[in-house]
């Protein structure tokens, strides 16, 4: 049996539409599902809970078919008590997908959802957990101050220009028309122009423990995956089953030169630069002297200024 749970709101509205076509194949298959429709993943809103709850009384594999993005998964991974009876599929359906891209989940949704059915492959990755402490969280969003996340967690300008950019307008009627991430370059620009420098400090635990001074903070990245914020290699290195994070540190570089920075992340190559370092750890504090946006996959609703993030080694099966 697979439960499938669509995301309607994906690819800028258009998830059920998608999922109304690619219904057919299951059909053909002769394979039993179910399918369950959610625009996110509240409280009120207890859909993978309820199925994980129902297959462990019948001692089965529940077998959980995504069809949305990286936000999508996220959700789904904090309603789920544990992992040890479940296995997940994904058909990428989001606006970033950062996560089938490491995995190099590609082809086209009915390629992707015929050879989850016939011949998939499969895998365990990390999964990743943050708490944050002295939070202010914005107005309508959930406060949950342990997350787990699949793909990344940051703190500073980048989870700020996420922040910005998950209730922007702009982005909706940028992301109908193909040209969404114009919205991204739009933020990102002033969110460097109002930026304010702080510091802090960064403790590394991984065998041995080392803190590292943070002067004029832009942002701390932690990879789970080589890649963030739709095709950001600001983890190169990055392996997704190693049970470590690899960090990507941005301190002490003037605004313009940011603006260099960036571009260079879409190929890996911005640990070239001063002021970029680069960290392997199985878990990371920071401390900051002011609360910073933070996000889990791209998900922003917290500020904070402590946050601890560990990882959880080949924690969750992936079938593709």
């Amino acid at each position: 049996m697979y439960e499938i749970i669509v995301n309607p709101a994906s690819r800028s509205g258009k998830g059920k539409k998608i999922w109304e076509k690619l219904e057919k194949i299951f059909i053909d298959h002769k394979v039993d599902y179910r399918v369950h429709f959610t625009l996110d993943f509240s409280k009120e809103d207890t859909t993978v809970k309820r199925l994980y709850s129902e297959y462990l009384e019948k001692g089965e594999l529940l077998h959980l078919i995504v069809m949305g993005g990286d936000g999508t998964i996220n959700g789904i991974l904090q309603q789920l008590p544990a992992f040890e009876n479940v296995q997940m599929s994904i058909v990428p359906i989001g606006s970033s997908n950062d996560l089938a891209r490491d995995l190099n989940i590609k082809g086209s949704f009915r390629d992707i959802v015929s050879k989850i059915i016939n011949n998939p492959e499969s895998k365990s990755i990390d999964v990743g957990n943050i708490h944050c402490e002295n939070k202010l969280v914005r107005t309508g969003s959930m406060d949950i101050p342990d997350r787990r996340f699949i793909v990344s967690t940051g703190i500073g300008f980048d989870a700020g220009v996420c922040e910005e950019a998950l209730h922007s307008s702009i982005k909706r009627f940028f992301n109908k028309i193909g040209l969404g991430k114009l919205t991204y370059v739009g933020i990102a620009l002033k969110q460097l122009a109002g930026m304010k420098y702080i510091t802090g400090e960064l403790t590394l635990d991984s065998n041995e423990e080392c803190i590292i001074p943070l002067d004029r903070l832009i942002f701390i990245a932690g990879m789970n995956h080589r890649f963030e914020g739709g095709g950001f290699m600001f983890g190169p290195e990055a392996s997704n089953s190693d049970g470590l994070l690899d960090l990507c540190v941005v301190t002490g570089v003037s605004k313009a030169r940011v603006l260099r920075i960036l571009p260079t992340a879409y190929k890996g190559q911005h640990f070239r630069f001063t002021g970029v370092d680069h960290y392997k750890t199985n878990k990371y504090t920071v401390r900051t002297s002011e609360p910073l946006w933070v996000h889990v996959d791209g998900e922003v609703g917290t500020k904070a200024d402590f946050i601890e993030v560990s990882v959880n080694k080949e924690a969750l099966r992936i079938v593709y």
